[in-house]
C-alpha cells in the first residue's frame, strides 16, 4: 500500500520552493518523525509554509467533482474512497485541517486521477510519499515562473 500525505502550501511559499521540493519534503520528513523540541521547532517551520484545509469546503467540491466517477464513494464528511472499475486498485482520501492522507493499493492510475482532481482544486498542492521518498507538486509550477525580460 502506498501512502501519501498532502499538503496545501502558501503561496509564496511555493513560489520561492520552486526547484527546491527535496527541501520541503526533508521538512515535513522530519517533522512527522521528530520528537520534542525538534518537533516544536520543525511544526513551528510547517505552520507557516501550508495553508490550513477548509475540509467542508473541500468535501463538498471532491463530492461534486468525483459524482460522475466510477468508483466513487464518500463516507462521512472527511473520507472519499475510488475503487477501478476491475476492482484492483482502490485508494482512500481522509481529509484533516492541516493535510490530506492518500492511501492506495494496485495500479497508479487511479491515484494519477485522484491528484488530477485536486489540482483542479488549488495550485498549490505537494505531496509527500515518505516510504518510497517520492514527493512533488500535483500541478508543475513552471507556469508560475515570471519571465523576466531580456
Amino acid at each position: 500500500m502506498r501512502s501519501y500525505d498532502l499538503f496545501l502550501i502558501n503561496e509564496e511559499v511555493a513560489l520561492v520552493y520552486y526547484g527546491f521540493e527535496s527541501k520541503l519534503f526533508h521538512l515535513f520528513r522530519e517533522h512527522r518523525y521528530a520528537n520534542s523540541e525538534l518537533k516544536e521547532i520543525t511544526g513551528r517551520q510547517v505552520r507557516y509554509i501550508r495553508k490550513p484545509i477548509d475540509e467542508a469546503e473541500i468535501s463538498t467540491w471532491l463530492q461534486r467533482a468525483c459524482t460522475d466517477m466510477a468508483g466513487y464513494e464518500k463516507n462521512g464528511q472527511a473520507v472519499h474512497c475510488f475503487t477501478s472499475e476491475d476492482r484492483k486498485s482502490r485508494a482512500v482520501l481522509t481529509l484533516g485541517k492541516h493535510a490530506m492522507t492518500l492511501e492506495s493499493e494496485g495500479s497508479f492510475e487511479l491515484e494519477t486521477a485522484i491528484f488530477d482532481t485536486l489540482r483542479e482544486y488549488d495550485d498549490f498542492f505537494f505531496a509527500a510519499d515518505y516510504d518510497n521518498a517520492r514527493y512533488g507538486w500535483l500541478k508543475p509550477l513552471k507556469s508560475f515562473r515570471i519571465v523576466e525580460p531580456g
